[in-house]
Order: C-alpha cells, then structure tokens, then sequence
C-alpha cells in the first residue's frame, strides 16, 4: 500500500488547522481560570460538540466498529445505550454541577464530604482512567498516521504525542473546547461520508444487508436464536451488560462532568446535551454501518485481500507484520474504508480519526492537570511554584502524563474498547456512587464515599485482570472458574465486569446508612440547593 498525496494532503490541512486554533487560545488566556475551565464562556453548541468528541473516543471510532466486526448485530445496543444516556446526565449531574460551578472535578467530593483528603483519593482514580484513555487515544492517532503515511506504529505514536502537546500546552481548555467542537463535525462528518460510500459501493442498502448476511449468516443474529454470532452477545444478560456499562457512564465520567463546568449558564449545561446526543446519534448510525460491512469489504476489496487469501484477519495480520501494530482488530475500521478505494473518503476519515483522538486525550489531560496542579500540588501540598505558576505547572503535568501515555501506547495491553471499558467501569463503580447519591440522597456520607471509592477501585481492577489474563478475555465474570469449573458452556458474560457497578452503588448505601449521618448545614447547600428545580 503506497501513500496517497490525496490522503496526506487532507490529514495536513487538518493539523495546520488544529494548531493554529491552539495557537489562537493561547492569545485568550489571561488568568488561570481560562486555562482550567475556559473562562466559563463556552455556549452551547460548542460545549455540545466538544462533549461528543471528547466522550466517545478512539474507543468508539475505532473500537465499537472492531467490535460490531467480532461480535455482529447485537453490540449495537452497546452504542445505542450511549447516545440514550446521554440526557440522564442532565437530570443527575450537569445542571446541578454548573450551579454549583466548580472547577476541579475534586471540588465536590471535598465539600459535599468536608474532607479536603478526598482530593488524594479523586486524584489516584482519576489519574487511573486519564492514563488509560490517553494511551488509547495515542494508539487510535498512530493508527490513522499509519493509514495516512504508512509509516512505522512506532513513529506514529510519537507523532501524535507532539501533535497533542502543541495545542494543550498553548490553550489549555479554551483550545481543548474549540478544537473538540471542529474535531466533532470532522469526525461526524467523515464517518458519514465513510458509511454513505460503502452502502454504494455495495449496491444500496438492501444489497448491502444481503452482503452482509451472505458473509455471515449469523450477522444479525441476536440472543434469543440458536446460533448467536458470539458468545460474549450470547445471553440476553451479555447485551444487558453491554448496554448498561456504556448507558451510566456519561452523567459521572470526570471528562464529561468537567466539560459543564466550562459553560456559560445552567441552561448552555442542559442545551450542550441536545447538541451532543444529535451529533453523536448521527456518527453513531455511520459507524454501525461500517462495522456491519467491514468484513465483508476487507475480504472483497482491499488491496491486501488476495494476498491474504480472501481473509479480513488474514489482511490484519499482513498490516501488523508490516507495521508493528498492537492490537491489530483496532486497525479493521480503517482496513474496510481503505477497501474503498477512494483517497478523498480514507482522507477525510482519517482526519476524524485524529479528531476524535486528539480531542479525547486533551480533554482528559485537561482533567488530570487540574487536578493534580491546583487541587493536588496546591491545595494539598501548598506547593509555592504551583500556587504562583499554576498555568506553567499545569502545561508540565501535561507533558507528564502525555509521555506516560505514550509510553504504554508502544505496547499497548488490550484494544482501545477493551482499554476504554477498564477505564470506564473502575471510574463509575468507584467514583460515581458518591457523585450521584451526594447531589441526591441527603445520608450520602463521608465514610461511604472513602470505603467505597477504595474497595470498588482495586476489586474491579482485580476482577477485570483476572478475566483478561486467566480466563482470557475481560468479557467473562471473574469467579466463573470458582462457580462452573472449565465448563465454558455455562460460564457468565458480564463485559468490563459491570457489575462493578450496582455493586458499587448498593455498598455505598449500606455504608451510609451504617454511619452517622452529615450535617444538616453541608446536606442543604451541596444536595438539596443543587437539586432544585433541576
């Protein structure tokens, strides 16, 4: 495969476009407060689009349509749920949060709880999650230079690195917001022009359900019938899961929580969500459509096909020789748009690609240096240098956690979804009861918070590598092999090990009502006010 002048040309329109909206924040900032939160301006279109970019990930451009590739039909619950769950965030946490307006993701758990250590215990979790959505975020980067430029994974990695750092360290969360806004129309558009083109190619979209069907007749096979396509979509509990991992998410996770705190008003907060919702459906029902006809246009049209002897792993497996990819099924997005033959689609694709990457990886550096510099090195450690250079030390906390991130992105342990999930999970299950229940239930106590945080933390951890590595797949409930033995017929799906997540919520009731009780002053000004009339 040869680089196309077409693809590159479009990718460095893309990056000069992106570096000069970095450069053009960096003018914006006056004050520590337009580095953190951008000032508090953000309106509601913008704060919509960045919400979508910065949420949905490499996880979901590259991951959800790998995974619809290896799963078929029935994982579109998985990204259905996401876009349905975006309004709850409204109702449980957006319009309160921005009322409230802090403006570390730590901010609230300290005064809901009056224990300013909490901010220790955030940081740790969030520092968790930051790490892992930049590492995939830097894969999905080196994956789209690899289809631009066909160069080295290696070099990729690299690339995309310095690329994030040029206009994080310049514009902070002004130039974080601005970029993820165009990155999202980038990338929405070129997943549906993506789609579009391969429904075509395909003879329309009855020719295309036929193709699909014809390559695997279990496609849209779901789990009720005899034959599912896989056994992790096997169960009705296996989609309930799926669904249910990526529905809650969206109303505690730090990068979307942070990203009302930039907004102008409670009402921007609410009308960021439709903007969101009706962008990310759209991109949502373009990569459906890719996943679907992915298999189907790697074995049929890539360049590489015949070589592989008509098999799309087979045509993976000759990309990651090649190229020293990782996780190789990450890359069959991509592989099915290069089917297309079309340099302008893989061009435009693969600057959405780098969109929605770079996006990810700045909201959450945004995120961890926050805290880390003003909450953390600050509040906590009274750091001088922190307190009196808090943009310098936030742009350095930046490089940190970006280099980390590259680091394990060489060599990356999992693909992006399952990375993403891992993330995804030990964040709600750990976090996301003390946010939720604080704001909602008057008895949410200190305690609670604390024991639960730590013990759903390092228990999910456990629980999700355990899966991974002893039974193979994080897919699997952990204690199958206790409860079944080697008897894989009647082993239990339960993705990203979600039940983390019920769990997390029914300890941290049984905590609170077990302890004594917060004070009716701190109750009334970080629950009840915050709800009303929300």
């Amino acid at each position: 495969m040869a680089v196309d002048p077409i693809v590159v040309g479009v990718t460095v329109l893309y990056f000069l476009v992106t570096i000069y909206i970095g450069w053009w924040s960096k003018q914006k900032l006056k004050s520590a407060t337009d580095y953190y939160v951008a000032g508090r301006q953000i309106g509601s279109f913008v704060n919509g689009l960045a919400l979508e970019s910065t949420y949905l990930s490499p996880a979901s451009m590259l991951g959800l349509p790998a995974y619809i590739f290896i799963l078929g039909y029935p994982f579109w619950w998985a990204m259905a749920a996401i876009i349905l769950g975006m309004p709850l965030a409204t109702l449980l946490t957006a319009s309160a949060l921005r009322k409230y307006a802090p403006t570390s993701f730590a901010d609230y758990y300290a005064d809901r709880y009056k224990d300013e250590k909490l901010r220790w215990l955030i940081g740790v979790i969030v520092a968790f999650g930051s790490i892992l959505y930049i590492t995939l975020s830097i894969v999905g980067m080196a994956l789209f230079l690899l289809a631009i430029l066909k160069i080295n994974y290696f070099y990729g990695v690299i690339i995309g690195t310095v690329i994030v750092l040029l206009y994080v360290v310049w514009g902070g969360m002004i130039a974080t917001s601005w970029n993820a806004a165009f990155q999202a129309a980038l990338m929405t558009v070129a997943a549906v022009i993506a789609a579009v083109v391969m429904i075509v190619k395909l003879g329309g979209l009855q020719g295309f359900h036929e193709a699909v069907l014809a390559n695997n007749p279990k496609f849209f096979n779901t789990a009720s019938d005899p034959q599912p396509p896989h056994a992790f979509v096997g169960t009705w509990l296996a989609i309930v899961g799926w669904y249910f991992t990526w529905h809650f998410g969206f109303a505690v996770m730090p990068y979307t929580v942070v990203r009302f705190f930039t907004t102008m008003d409670i009402k921007t907060a609410r009308r960021s969500i439709f903007w969101t919702a009706l962008f990310a459906g759209i991109f949502y029902m373009a990569l459906q459509i890719i996943g679907a006809g992915a298999k189907v246009m790697i074995e049929n049209y890539h360049p590489l096909a015949a070589e592989a002897g008509g098999k799309a792993v087979g045509v993976l497996k000759i990309i990651q020789q090649t190229y020293q990819v990782g996780s190789v099924l990450d890359y069959s997005m991509i592989a099915a748009v290069e089917a297309l033959s079309n340099p302008l689609v893989l061009g435009i694709l693969a600057a959405g690609g780098l969109a929605i990457a770079m996006s990810t990886a700045a909201g959450w550096v945004m995120v961890v240096n926050t805290l880390v510099t003003r909450d953390l090195l600050g509040m906590q450690l009274k750091s001088k240098y922190a307190q009196e250079n808090p943009v310098t030390t936030a742009r350095i906390v930046s490089i940190v956690f970006l280099i980390v991130g590259m680091i394990i992105s060489f060599n990356p342990p999992a693909l992006v979804l399952d990375l993403s999930g891992w993330a995804f999970v030990a964040l709600i299950a750990s976090i996301g009861p003390g946010l939720v229940l604080g704001l909602w239930w008057k008895r949410a106590t200190r305690t609670a918070m604390w024991t639960t945080a730590i013990i759903m933390f390092f228990l999910h951890l456990y629980a999700w590598m355990y899966a991974k590595f002893n039974l193979g797949h994080h897919a699997w409930f952990f204690l199958n092999q206790m409860l079944f033995g080697d008897n894989k017929a009647a082993w239990i799906v339960t993705p990203h090990q979600f039940w983390a997540i019920p769990v997390g919520f029914i300890l941290f009731v049984i905590i609170s009502l077990l302890t004594s009780p917060p004070d009716e002053e701190t109750v009334q000004k970080y629950c009840v006010e915050l709800t009303e009339n929300v």
